[in-house]
């Protein structure tokens, strides 16, 4: 079995102003919940491209030579998009008005074909999975080139929006009922809300706008018991639903994203998902009118840095979800399983450049090239299983 020092980061949190999610959706609700939801079209998709290659030859190559000789060698020509298919509207969803989106990640082959999509989270109909993966298994691409060769590119995203042209805000039915639940939690019976608010999110006719509230009052209810891995995912997912204030089709505005995301830095600092605290501190960096949640943001990220540097391993405690899958961007290139409870079967890893899967074993450490970028973890395994991963100090 892995023997490892757990050390878990300790994180002031008396530089973080203490609003909570439940007071500010409250100051909200009168203006909101009346707001019309505007929609870029019938459905529409983002991909983020990243200019790296995946050469296994050249990789390998590279991995085995030592850190100071390692160097980009070679030319290289990001792939380019040819046909992007839209995914199929499922006409169940359209005819009951709901609507939500599909996170995917990929790899872009030598012959510019996508290929391994893998459904990384999702929020609305389970058709809108089906519809995602089997539209970007159709998209191609210019294949990317190196040394005048065509070569795979790793470590493809993209989020496909279901949403309906002029698709309204909430409906009053829906006013009503989230109105009953909120009143629920303000008086204090959680479990009370939280079981009139699975029964809301057990609708088959919400919209992307009225996602987004349920997504902030699950949010709420998860913080009010205490489960900040729940709470981290509904504003994860809060944020993916809330739409873009550039398309003019935002549900929140940006003090309320601000906020979101500055709490969630808190939350997956805590959690030890370093690489998602960042991220959000990135985007929140890019907000405007901000500063004074960047400066309060920023202490916290110094600490995070600090202990990445430092000689003490990172655990990061895992519940493996219902669909058997688990994902995690490492901020270290060295990691380990340890306290396996259940079964595993294997670990993917996708890095910018390359990607290799192996089986799962505690008596192991991976050592990741530098060469290989920022890399991303995703686990299969049972879905009760639970387990620790160790992301390995390089002392």
């Amino acid at each position: 079995m892995f023997k490892a020092v757990l050390t878990k980061l300790s994180i002031s949190t008396g530089a973080i102003e203490q609003l909570s999610l439940r007071d500010h959706a409250a100051k909200q609700k009168s203006i909101a919940l009346a707001a019309l939801l505007l929609s870029v079209g019938i459905t529409s998709a983002t991909a983020q491209e990243l200019s790296i290659p995946c050469d296994e030859v050249e990789e390998k190559a590279l991995a085995a030579a030592k850190l100071n000789e390692v160097e980009r060698i070679s030319a290289f020509k990001p792939a380019s998009p040819l046909e992007r298919v839209d995914p199929r509207y499922p006409s169940s969803a359209a005819r009951k008005g709901r609507e939500g989106w599909v996170r995917l990640s990929y790899v872009i082959d030598e012959e510019g074909r996508v290929k391994d999509p893998v459904v990384e989270d999702f929020f609305g109909s389970p058709a809108f999975k089906r519809s995602a993966l089997s539209a970007v298994k159709k998209w191609q691409y210019e294949p990317a080139i190196k040394d005048g060769e065509p070569t795979q590119q790793c470590h493809q995203a993209v989020q496909m929006d279901f949403a309906l042209v002029g698709k309204t805000g909430a409906t009053r039915k829906f006013i009503k009922a989230y109105k009953n639940v909120d009143e629920i939690f303000n008086a204090g019976d959680v479990e009370a809300a939280e079981e009139a608010l699975n029964e809301l999110l057990g609708w088959d006719t919400l919209n992307r706008y009225e996602n987004a509230w349920l997504l902030s009052l699950d949010a709420q209810i998860a913080g009010a018991k205490g489960d900040i891995e729940r709470e981290a995912r509904s504003l994860t997912r809060l944020l993916a639903s809330n739409g873009q204030k550039r398309f003019d089709n935002a549900v929140f505005d940006d003090d309320y994203v601000a906020y979101v995301l500055q709490r969630k830095i808190l939350l997956d600092t805590q959690r030890g998902y370093f690489a998602d605290a960042m991220k959000s501190y990135s985007a929140l960096q890019e907000m405007d009118e901000q500063q004074s949640r960047i400066d309060e943001s920023a202490a916290i990220i110094n600490q995070i840095e600090t202990f990445i540097a430092s000689g003490k391993n990172l655990q990061v405690p895992v519940s493996m979800g219902d669909n058997g899958r688990w994902f995690h961007t490492l901020v270290r290139n060295k990691f380990a399983f340890n306290n396996i409870q259940g079964e595993l079967d294997t670990v993917e890893v996708r890095c910018d450049s390359h990607r290799e899967k192996f089986t799962v074993a505690e008596a192991h450490v991976w050592h990741i090239p530098q060469s290989w970028g920022q890399c991303q973890v995703m686990v299969k395994g049972d879905s009760e299983t639970k387990f620790d991963l160790i992301e390995v100090a390089e002392s």
